[in-house]
């Protein structure tokens, strides 16, 4: 006696094959969209300008510009400067300072204590609290940069 053979795969077993890849492939789609136009519209802040306002060795003031080069607009609302070899500084936490998208922003920062001398090129970092627009939570973000003494 022969054995009886069977036809292939039913039918309906390929068609939900089918179904099954083309909603994984959805997904995926999805995810990875998602993800990248998250991560494209983050705003993205640098500092162009740092320069001590001084005269001998006392320094009245520090000016520092940050410019949006990002995605997307952002508020800066605290700001700290902290100098490798100098003064400390004032920082200010109440700050409602709007940096539009490729637009910067001008900060002063006044030393504190009978130390105010600056160093031309000396390094800083620069720690600010911003809140993206659109955004519901501020963050804090830190710049690394050197400030000349004209």
């Amino acid at each position: 006696m022969r054995a009886r053979r069977r036809g292939g795969v039913p039918p309906i077993v390929t068609v939900l094959i089918t179904i099954s890849a083309v909603v994984a492939a959805g997904l995926v789609a999805w995810f990875l969209f998602t993800t990248t136009s998250g991560a494209t519209k983050q705003p993205m802040l640098e500092v162009t300008g740092a320069y001590a306002l001084c005269s001998g060795t006392s320094c009245s003031a520090v000016y520092v510009t940050v410019r949006n080069v990002g995605a997307a607009d952002v508020t800066i609302t605290g700001a700290a400067l902290e100098v490798a070899k100098g003064p400390t500084f004032n920082s200010s936490s109440n700050l409602n300072i709007a940096v539009p998208l490729g637009g910067s922003a001008n900060l002063k920062f006044t030393p504190q204590g009978s130390t105010t001398n600056i160093e031309d090129g000396v390094g800083a970092v620069l720690t600010l609290t911003v809140k993206p627009s659109g955004g519901t939570s501020a963050y804090t973000i830190s710049l690394a940069f050197k400030i000349a003494r004209p």
